[in-house]
């Protein structure tokens, strides 16, 4: 009996999700590209980032969405839950680990620094799998916090494990190139949890980093080395979009698809 071979990268399956990944990206990247150089570094620009992160978000959810269902739908309640915590992480980082950022830093001392870094690292591992299982849990039509709640607890329980594997080792694949080439979340220049972290929230988007380099480009003139870079940059970018894509299929399988089943006949058992 033969055996039928799946294939990891379901290019026709992901084309709507890769679709709007770059499509959202792309005008993100503009909007915070052109709107920093116009604001500078004054209170509105940080008003603007955090707006961006807030709808980049529930941008996220959508593309999630797409990779999810067949005819995706955004559900006006599911907002709330992902800008809250949206906010949560916002907060965190520009609220708390900002300031202490450059109070540590000043102060230079190892026992007060590496607490910090432990704990910026703990949000860079765990703050994203966690969005992905609230997200799943909205994508069911779980739009309370108690109901929200009660499903990711079970889900966590059931199958993070595997899902937080393959996340830990999507981020190592990125962080890494991102070192090579120097994106922002390269670590050339040494471990700077927080500036993961905040990149994490705030620039975590594949094509950001080839956009920046273009824009960056643009006014110092095209030469035939930056041309090259910025393929280099739009290539990388684009593997990203195909693994981080292939990423969300796998907890479509864990946390949707299985779950489903195993809700339904456990209803039938009783």
């Amino acid at each position: 009996m033969k055996s039928k071979v799946n294939l990891s990268y379901q290019f026709k399956e992901l084309s709507k999700p890769m679709g709007w990944a770059i499509l959202l990206s792309f005008l993100y990247n503009i909007v915070y590209i052109f709107g920093s150089a116009y604001l500078g570094a004054s209170l509105a620009l940080y008003f603007l980032i955090v707006l961006l992160s807030l709808v980049s978000a529930v941008g996220f959810y959508w593309i999630c969405l797409c990779a999810w269902q067949d005819h995706p739908k955004l559900d006006k309640a599911a907002l709330l839950p992902i800008v809250v915590y949206q906010g949560i992480l916002i907060t965190l980082t520009m609220g708390i680990l900002s300031p202490l950022h450059t109070v540590i830093a000043s102060m230079d001392l190892w026992y007060l620094t590496l607490p910090y870094q432990i704990v910026c690292a703990l949000l860079i591992v765990l703050a994203q799998p966690i969005e992905l299982c609230m997200f799943t849990s909205l994508a069911k039509g779980k739009t309370t916090f108690s109901q929200i709640k009660t499903d990711m607890k079970e889900k966590l329980k059931r199958s993070f494990k595997p899902i937080w594997n393959r996340y830990a080792l999507i981020l190592l694949m990125v962080i890494f190139l991102d070192s090579l080439v120097g994106a922002p979340l390269s670590m050339a220049s040494g471990l700077d949890a927080f500036s993961i972290l905040s990149g994490l929230v705030f620039y975590a988007n594949p094509m950001f980093s080839w956009m920046f380099a273009f824009t960056m480009a643009a006014g110092l003139g095209m030469t035939s080395s930056i041309i090259a870079y910025l393929i280099l940059l739009f290539g990388i970018g684009m593997v990203y979009l195909i693994v981080e894509c292939n990423y969300l299929s796998m907890i479509k399988k864990n946390w949707i698809t299985d779950g489903t089943k195993k809700t339904k006949t456990h209803k039938k058992k009783k």
